[in-house]
């Protein structure tokens, strides 16, 4: 009968979760996962859906132990599609179990993806991003389930390549109407590596450090009825990522008492092992543990809890006494994040994670950055230092980033220059003294070159990619403000902010809120910066 054949899926659904969650207690990922699965791969992988009537052509391989799907369920028997969503829920709902092996950086994971289709006509198929998936045996997808389809529980055909989950969808759905999707999968967190490698450090770890930056699979953005996964390069940012509510259940075995994990949003410690972590509103859901963590925190006047991760050698003993870099950063991250609300609007969330972190420069997460190791290690007291610099320039990206949201692959200047110019409106604010100092040390020295609205597809460097994008960016910025003057200037970076919230918006947005007058007052300087003026 078709009903027992779908009561048995479920079932045989939930031994696998049993098999991959129930014995990783106290024990390693390997033990815990003796099934066959989807070998890791950042190339392609392919499953189609068993059909009645077998097609030509078609090669049909059962994700994990899952079995044959049977035909579909008859009308009388089949469930609802869940339709008529609310218009106050969140387009997209991740709910997370995740279990993890601290000594050998495995994690076990359990993820539930909601989204509502607020386009207007009905969705055929689903995009997830899954950024793991790019680095050697860092992803295996277990399992693949949609919930509540015609045929019941059941999994739908997809195709796997590099950081791009395409998912044929078994029923369309309508207009306001939710898709569940449960995904299984496996992630072995790497080495940090070298070089340029380095600087993909949010995502790996270090002898002391473990890192989960874009580390769970993320709904894409859809644009003219095309979902959009951007093409990996080593330079600068191609993660597209829409906003989303996150709830994630975290269980640590295999580390010591003195375990700290950083990660934004409401905290709930549910055992010595195991946290819970809610983050409304956010573009991913990020962390950092580590056995070593030393933790600082304060709040602001109007509210916001700053804390600070960082290690023992952000103090330095000199013969003139401790330098606390850690310290510095807290202040710094106080400041910034004050002057920012007062100029661009509220922070979005109730606290902000400073973290240092074992690889090079600084990279920005929802509620959360990272810092670099060198500039802890380096810091020698003075306010004119990198430091300084990108604790703020990542705070900033709370605004344009985290707030607002841009495509990164090409149009890297909405995020990357705004948050670099940030940095000059806070020296303005607390070290006028050294406004000459940052013009010379921050871009100046670099004499950047290039189109400031150009894509990360343009460039043979990091150096090229910095220069044009974010140092010219500085310049188009300043330039615009001279044109336009101060006030007008910011009152139109607020308004910017105030529109883009949430979404994820292109240049013809920030243009399009200059009057006709202030488009041909700052003529001259876009047709100097841009390419496209």
């Amino acid at each position: 009968m078709n009903v027992y054949h779908k009561s048995m899926r479920i079932i045989l659904h939930r031994l696998l979760l049993f098999a991959i969650f129930g014995t990783l207690t106290g024990c390693t990922l390997t033990a815990a996962t003796p099934i066959a699965s989807i070998p890791p791969t950042a190339t392609t992988y392919q499953v189609i859906r068993a059909t009645p009537v077998p097609t030509m052509a078609r090669l049909y391989q059962p994700v994990a132990t899952e079995p044959t799907i049977e035909p579909a369920l008859s009308a009388d028997l089949a469930p609802e599609i869940d339709c008529e969503q609310s218009t106050d829920l969140p387009t997209t709902r991740h709910t997370v179990d995740a279990k993890m092996d601290y000594a050998t950086r495995s994690i076990a994971t359990s993820q539930t993806v909601t989204h509502i289709n607020r386009y207007d006509s009905a969705l055929t198929d689903l995009v997830l991003n899954i950024e793991p998936n790019r680095y050697p045996n860092a992803f295996t997808l277990l399992s693949l389930i949609q919930k509540d389809t015609t045929q019941g529980d059941a999994p739908p055909s997809f195709n796997l390549t590099g950081r791009r989950l395409y998912i044929e969808l078994i029923d369309p759905v309508p207009p306001d109407c939710a898709i569940t999707l449960d995904l299984l999968f496996t992630v072995n967190v790497p080495a940090i590596g070298s070089g340029v490698q380095a600087f993909e450090g949010f995502f790996g770890y270090s002898p002391r450090q473990v890192n989960l930056g874009h580390w769970l699979p993320t709904v894409a953005l859809r644009q003219n009825n095309e979902w959009i996964t951007r093409q990996a390069v080593f330079v600068g940012e191609q993660e597209v990522i829409t906003k989303a509510d996150w709830e994630v259940t975290l269980t640590v075995n295999n580390a010591a008492e003195t375990l700290t994990v950083a990660a934004p949003g409401t905290v709930e410690r549910l055992s010595a092992t195991q946290w819970r972590f809610v983050q409304p509103f956010a573009r991913d859901f990020t962390l950092s543990l580590s056995e070593n963590f030393r933790v600082a925190q304060n709040i602001t006047q109007s509210g916001i809890t700053v804390e600070v991760y960082s290690f023992d050698d952000a103090v330095i003993p000199t013969d003139t006494g401790i330098i606390d870099g850690a310290e510095h950063a807290l202040t710094m991250g106080l400041l910034s994040l004050e002057i920012f609300s007062d100029l661009f609007g509220p922070y979005p969330y109730e606290r902000l994670l400073i973290v240092q972190g074992d690889f090079p420069d600084g990279m920005e997460f929802s509620g959360i950055v990272f810092v670099s190791t060198n500039w802890f290690r380096t810091y020698a007291g003075d306010p004119a230092h990198f430091l300084t610099l990108i604790t703020v320039h990542e705070v900033a990206h709370q605004w344009w980033y985290a707030r607002v949201g841009n495509d990164p692959a090409l149009a890297p200047w909405l995020d990357e220059a705004l948050s670099t110019y940030s940095e000059y409106v806070f020296i303005e604010e607390f070290y006028p003294e050294l406004k000459d100092w940052w013009w010379q040390f921050r871009v100046d020295d670099y004499n950047p070159s290039g189109f400031v609205d150009s894509s990360v597809y343009e460039f043979a460097s990091i150096r090229e990619y910095i220069n044009a994008v974010y140092l010219r960016g500085v310049r188009l910025l300043q330039a615009l403000r001279d044109d336009l003057g101060t006030e007008s200037f910011f009152d139109w970076l607020k308004r910017y902010a105030e529109t883009g919230d949430g979404e994820i918006v292109s240049a013809d947005v920030f243009w399009s809120l200059l009057t006709a007058e202030q488009l041909e007052a700052t003529r001259a300087t876009r047709a100097l910066y841009l390419r496209q003026p």
